[in-house]
């Protein structure tokens, strides 16, 4: 009883700090190129009833299958439409839900301080935190394939018995998500592990083929509906689509070749996404690879010594890095799934550390409750005190963004963790690593409250484009779709909700362009040499600061 009650507590506990780095966030003006590309494609399901799919951008096919986008449909559609919130609501949902079941499956495997740890771990990773409340794939993706591996792996202790329908569906969540990658990652990754436990003989890589080959007909079945309905809607462009976003991207062979970087590039952003933990571990394996470890312990025995979990996590991990190596198209974010295997690894060695380098450890948690210190009273001061125009900016953003319902929100959970969660905090405080995860949640929290959200309210164009001055100018009434030369306008279009169509010669006369200021001259050269501007706003801060002029084609 008093385990089930320790349990619960922790639970409680995983489930509240994860909201607190989740939830209030949700609602942020969209700052990025990404996110608005994302948020219209269920803007246009919303709008046109077309859930199979909806024109994207200038009419294009969505370039990524279509679950992340049902789920902001589903949640938009009580109020009929797709704002930030909604379109960022998923991500913040399966990114708590994750958590949280992360710590159950570990809650039966690990101590009770590791199965604690890791989600925490886990939630405060810089990378993770980030896609928290994002509108992107990426969370989606993450905790449906993580998911579906932590599944197979708990069907596998179970002896294979029975068919592992939870591990199936959530691999067809991943492929509806992403694409082909999220049915052959997790089978292959499994398959592998349960080839190094069998050892490899014909008869067993006979035996694991077939079970992954029954695991995926199901898969397969589902996800294939939604591929033959986008062809029958689409035809050949709908195919040239999926075949350029998946396997061309995959074999390299992209024309654009977006996102080109080398395996280093991927190191370092795995460091970055999994600060400021990454700088403690760094530290500690110079230290052992200094010490008698590497010396007295082969990397066969250590993996001889390991637990099944342990070995089914750097497994996990490994493999989603080497794969997403291969292609030339490297982003951070694909590398999210393998960091709940990284955070169960790092949680189980976490005590071990804690006693060997408590001096460390306890002084980087004191570092980071200052640095939040400091952040706090600085912010304080700049808003009592802005005196300069940029501080004064800065405080205009930050009264935008922190409203009192989000003060509320958080204070309301603040409040919650003390009552419910107070005998587990105790439990963390008592470790050095574990005083050293809370620093770092603190740390987070404030950093966005204070800082981060007020720098991306600046970077985005909703203040400037929805002034009533702008509004009436651009006359959108008149107006059923809108253009865009030199480069796509996904907020404007999301803001103003109205399809966007790349301008070419021959758009009608009397039509709005929206152009950034430095592609003016470009445009009168190949579009039309007469232009009149109707309107101009401005977003970013100096000196990636945009200025972007929407114009009106006149007669030649």
């Amino acid at each position: 009883m008093e385990n089930r009650n320790a349990s619960t507590k922790g639970l409680l506990v995983v489930i509240l700090l994860a909201l607190l780095l989740s939830l209030p966030w949700v609602d942020r003006a969209f700052y990025s190129r990404g996110e608005p590309r994302e948020a219209l494609v269920a803007q246009a399901m919303v709008s046109t009833g077309n859930w199979i799919s909806p024109p994207a951008y200038d009419g294009a096919v969505p370039s990524k299958p279509p679950f992340s986008h049902w789920l902001i449909s589903l949640v938009s559609l009580p109020q009929g439409d797709v704002n930030e919130a909604t379109s960022r609501l998923p991500s913040a949902i399966a990114f708590v839900g994750f958590c949280a079941s992360l710590y159950v499956f570990l809650a039966r495997r690990l101590s009770a301080q590791a199965a604690l740890l890791a989600p925490l771990i886990l939630f405060t990773s810089s990378e993770w935190f980030r896609s928290a409340s994002t509108c992107r794939v990426d969370t989606i993706l993450s905790v449906s394939l993580s998911g579906a591996l932590l599944a197979l792996f708990s069907w596998s202790e179970r002896g294979r018995k029975g068919f592992p329908w939870l591990a199936a569906l959530l691999i067809a969540f991943s492929a509806l998500t992403k694409g082909p990658v999220g049915v052959v990652l997790p089978l292959g990754i499994y398959s592998l592990y349960e080839l190094l436990v069998c050892g490899i003989t014909a008869s067993t890589i006979t035996r694991i083929a077939l079970r992954a080959i029954l695991i995926a007909i199901p898969v397969v079945v589902l996800v294939s509906g939604w591929y033959v309905a986008g062809y029958l809607q689409r035809g050949d462009v709908f195919l040239e689509k999926v075949w350029y976003e998946n396997f061309a991207r995959f074999a390299s062979t992209m024309e654009d070749e977006p996102h080109k970087h080398t395996v280093f590039y991927l190191i370092g952003m795995l460091l970055l996404g999994l600060l400021p933990w990454s700088l403690a571990w760094l530290w500690l394996l110079v230290r052992d690879v200094k010490g008698s470890l590497v010396k007295c312990r082969s990397w066969r025995s250590v993996w001889a010594n390991a637990t099944p979990l342990q070995r089914f996590s750097f497994l996990s991990a490994s493999c989603i890095f080497l794969f997403f190596c291969i292609p030339s198209s490297k982003r951070s974010v694909y590398l999210l799934p393998a960091y709940p295997f990284i955070a169960i690894l790092a949680a189980e060695s976490a005590e071990v550390w804690g006693l060997s380098c408590k001096r460390l450890l306890a002084a980087l948690s004191r570092i980071l409750v200052v640095f939040a210190g400091i952040v706090a009273v600085g912010a304080v001061v700049v808003v009592a005190f802005p005196i300069t125009p940029e501080l004064a900016r800065f405080r205009e953003a930050f009264v935008a963004v922190v409203t009192t319902r989000k003060v509320m929100l958080v204070l309301g959970l603040v409040v919650a963790l003390r009552a419910w969660g107070r005998d587990t905090v105790r439990e963390l405080q008592r470790s050095p690593v574990s005083q050293l995860g809370i620093s770092v949640w603190l740390t987070v929290v404030i950093c966005s409250f204070l800082v981060v959200d007020p720098l991306c309210y600046q970077l985005s164009p909703k203040g400037w484009l929805l002034q009533p001055s702008v509004m009436d100018s651009l006359q959108l009434g008149k107006h059923e779709k809108l253009y865009s030369f030199g480069s796509e306008q996904y907020g404007m279009s999301f803001y103003l909700k109205t399809p966007f169509f790349g301008a070419s010669r021959g758009i009608p006369v009397g039509s709005l362009v929206f152009v950034e200021q430095r592609n003016i001259e470009r445009l009168k050269s190949e579009i039309a040499p007469n232009v009149r501007e109707v309107a101009r706003f401005t977003s970013g801060l100096e000196p990636e600061k945009k200025v972007v002029v929407v114009v009106e084609i006149e007669p030649s």
